[in-house]
C-alpha cells in the first residue's frame, strides 16, 4: 500500500471512529427526548406534536446521527477485507446505505411533515379541523410504515451482515459480532410485527428498546476500539 493510500486509510478510520461515537450518542439522546404520542388517539398524537416546541430540534438531531452513523459503518466496512467476512460487511454495508435513507425519510416526515400538519390541525377552523386530522393520522399511518422497513433493513439486516462479519473475522472480539447480529434478529422482529399490526405493539416496543440498545453500545465500543488504535490489529 501506498503512503498516499496508507494516510487515507488512516483518516477514514480516525474520521469513522469519531462519527460512530457522536452519531450513536446523537441517535440515542435524540430517540431517549423524543416526547411519546399515544397509540389510537390521533387527536392525541395531533395535540402533542403540536404543542412541543423542541418537535422539529429533536429530529434534526436524529438525522445527524444517522448520518453520522452510516459514515462509521463506511469505516468499519474498510477495516475488514478478504474472505466470507468482507463479502459479509460489504453486503451489509449496501444495507446500510438503503436503511439510511428510509430512515432520513421517515424522520423527516415525521419531524419536518408531521409537525406542519399539526400546527395546521391545531389552527384550523371546526369545520376544516376533522379533514386535518385525518391528514395527521394518515401521515402516522405512513411513518409507522417506514419505520417498520427502518427496522428491518438498517437495525436489522444492516447488523445482522456486520456482526457476521466481525464473527467470521480475525479484526476484532468474534463474541461482540454474535451479539450485534442478535440484535438485528431482534429489530427484523419488532419490524415484522409492527408492519403485521399497522403500528406498534407491547412486544415490538420491548424489542425495539433492546436491539437499539445494543447496536448502540456496540457501536459506541466499535468507534472507540478504533479511535484508539487506528488501524486494529487482529483479536485473539
Amino acid at each position: 500500500m501506498s503512503d498516499g493510500s496508507a494516510l487515507s486509510q488512516h483518516w477514514l478510520r480516525r474520521m469513522g471512529s469519531v462519527a460512530l461515537v457522536v452519531g450513536a450518542v446523537a441517535g440515542m439522546v435524540g430517540n431517549l427526548v423524543h416526547p411519546a404520542t399515544p397509540i389510537g388517539d390521533a387527536e392525541g398524537v395531533a395535540h402533542g406534536i403540536a404543542e412541543s416546541g423542541t418537535w422539529f430540534p429533536i429530529h434534526l438531531v436524529i438525522v445527524f446521527g444517522i448520518i453520522l452513523m452510516l459514515g462509521g459503518l463506511v469505516a468499519i466496512a474498510d477495516t475488514i477485507t478478504g474472505g466470507l467476512a468482507g463479502a459479509l460487511v460489504r453486503l451489509g454495508l449496501f444495507a446500510a446505505v438503503a436503511g439510511a435513507a428510509v430512515g432520513l425519510v421517515l424522520v423527516t416526515l415525521d419531524g419536518v411533515a408531521a409537525k406542519q400538519l399539526a400546527d395546521q390541525w391545531a389552527t384550523a377552523p371546526p369545520e376544516e379541523a376533522a379533514v386535518a386530522l385525518r391528514i395527521v393520522s394518515a401521515n402516522e399511518t405512513i411513518n409507522y410504515a417506514l419505520a417498520s422497513l427502518f427496522n428491518i433493513l438498517f437495525a436489522g439486516v444492516t447488523f445482522i451482515l456486520y456482526g457476521l462479519a466481525v464473527a467470521f473475522s480475525d479484526v476484532y472480539p468474534r463474541w461482540s459480532g454474535w451479539i450485534v447480529a442478535g440484535a438485528g434478529v431482534g429489530s427484523i422482529g419488532a419490524g415484522l410485527v409492527q408492519a403485521f399490526y399497522g403500528e406498534p405493539t407491547s412486544f415490538a416496543r420491548i424489542l425495539t428498546i433492546i436491539g437499539p440498545t445494543v447496536i448502540t453500545l456496540w457501536l459506541l465500543a466499535m468507534g472507540i476500539r478504533l479511535a484508539r488504535s487506528g488501524t486494529p490489529e487482529p483479536s485473539r
